[in-house]
């Protein structure tokens, strides 16, 4: 994430361990408005390829088509900051999908260790534990509904 007061460009990347688990980038870019800084309008995109079941294809709680092993799709969508720091996301996608996702950064569980979650209206969802090494370094698991359980490193600088 790159951002000042106002102005936010967020991406995130995920890369499978094998071949079938293939890989995704989401990105967004927009504003904060209003004095508390609440609202955030974006414009972005949602790229995702896999191979693990070709051409799967599920329904999300709208009913809708949602293909879970290829997404091409730029979005625009509105994050809205609500109580507890749960960050509200409606998004409509080029195809005229809509999504609804709530999501929580860095809750705090001890003085060292963090946790995250995310769940959407596609049927997604992830949850994440981190451990707090230094000033600048974390230990990451993390599982997801889509790309399984994972690892990794974080850098904060």
């Amino acid at each position: 994430m790159l951002a000042n007061t106002r102005w936010k460009f967020q991406t995130e990347w995920r890369l499978g361990y094998e071949m079938h688990h293939g890989w995704e980038t989401e990105s967004h870019l927009g504003r904060y408005f209003g004095r508390n800084q609440l609202i955030f309008p974006y414009i972005g995109w949602d790229f995702r390829y896999r191979k693990h079941g070709i051409n799967e294809v599920e329904k999300n709680i709208f009913q809708q088509s949602n293909t879970k092993d290829l997404r091409n799709a730029f979005c625009i969508g509105l994050q809205y900051t609500l109580p507890l720091l749960i960050i509200a996301d409606l998004r409509f996608s080029s195809d005229l999908r809509p999504r609804l996702q709530l999501m929580r950064e860095d809750i705090p569980l001890t003085k060292r260790l963090r946790m995250d979650f995310m769940v959407n209206t596609d049927l997604e969802y992830m949850v994440a534990l981190r451990v707090i090494a230094s000033r600048h370094f974390a230990i990451r698991m993390h599982y997801d509904s889509d790309m399984g359980l994972g690892a990794g490193l974080t850098f904060s600088y």
